[in-house]
């Protein structure tokens, strides 16, 4: 064979095995606001497991069961809510879903506010104060903008906090750059999404009555090509190890959290977990304080690495 001829087959082969190789890899869906704590699993995975590879297709909630409808692409689905994995189920999208065993972890709801809190929120019922700008999420694009509508009717200032509205967020990260960015004076979000802005923002608890509790779900699609890799990482998700990943990214991963039947907190057991991470927010902007895990639970990475953080301006 002419040496063009050999070159010629060696550079074919090799595109074939990128192109397998690219074949192998898992297509996970995920919530936006899961990004920072499943990229570090992926980190993990693929550390661990070098041939295997991990891409997320990451978006608000609302829009996959569309996606996943018209593509029937995928190997695992994580949505921020278990309403939208309840719907890929009754669609036959879920290859199984045990509603005991395969709970990752469990968002909860924060009210953050621009630097200051300069409108001076402590309660829910302040959303309604004449004056206050409201960011809210759209209900029908992610997650968090249900828990909005849930959260406020509930108060009995629904109709009140949505006059105050000066946003409907297609995704929870809108909602954590507008309080960043003082374009609105209090929203509420994930922990997850609060500990991303520990340095530009303030955090405050919300009475357990009206603290939403989110159970996140992860299950392997029915029309996933790896079925077996898919699993494998699903299990690892759930594992110990999995779980302890989440916590650091100021997730709930406690079994037996009660809540009530419209998913709000029944008691305070999570009230420990939100006081590590205001004490988080004060960590970043005071670099004298402890970073001990009596202070601020596992949060001590996410502190760190917004200490090292420099803005323009700062």
């Amino acid at each position: 064979m002419a040496r063009s001829q050999q070159f010629f087959v060696i550079v074919i082969m090799l595109i074939f095995s990128w192109c397998l190789a690219g074949d192998r890899d898992l297509l996970f869906h995920a919530g936006v606001g899961q990004r920072s704590s499943l990229n570090e699993i992926k980190y993990r995975w693929e550390t661990r497991y070098p041939g295997k590879k991990v891409n997320f297709s990451y978006k608000g909630s609302g829009y996959f069961i569309a996606d996943i409808s018209r593509s029937r692409q995928g190997d695992l689905f994580m949505p921020g809510e278990e309403f939208y994995l309840l719907q890929a189920q009754e669609r036959g999208f879920i290859e199984s879903y045990d509603p005991e065993t395969d709970i990752a972890a469990y968002f909860v709801t924060v009210i953050i506010t621009p630097r200051g809190n300069p409108k001076n929120i402590r309660k829910i019922e302040d959303f309604a104060r004449p004056g206050v700008r409201v960011g809210l999420g759209n209900p029908r694009a992610c997650a968090i903008g249900i828990w909005h509508e849930k959260t406020f009717k509930k108060a009995g200032i629904w109709e009140r906090v949505r006059a105050n509205a000066v946003m409907s967020a297609k995704c929870i990260p809108e909602l954590g750059n507008a309080a960043q960015h003082r374009a609105v004076d209090a929203t509420i979000v994930w922990a997850t999404t609060a500990v991303l802005y520990l340095r530009d923002a303030e955090i405050i608890p919300i009475e357990p009555r009206y603290r939403g509790i989110v159970r996140l779900p992860v299950a392997v699609l029915s029309f996933s090509r790896h079925k077996k890799e898919a699993r494998d990482l699903k299990k690892f998700i759930l594992s110990k190890e999995g779980r302890e990943v989440f916590h650091r990214h100021a997730y709930v991963i406690n079994r037996a959290v009660p809540i009530d039947a419209d998913g709000f907190a029944r008691d305070g057991s999570t009230d420990r977990d939100m006081e590590f991470l205001v004490n988080a927010a004060r960590a970043v902007k005071n670099p004298n304080l402890s970073l001990t895990p009596e202070f601020i639970g596992d949060l001590r990475g996410e502190v760190l690495r917004q200490r090292k953080t420099v803005r323009a301006g700062n």
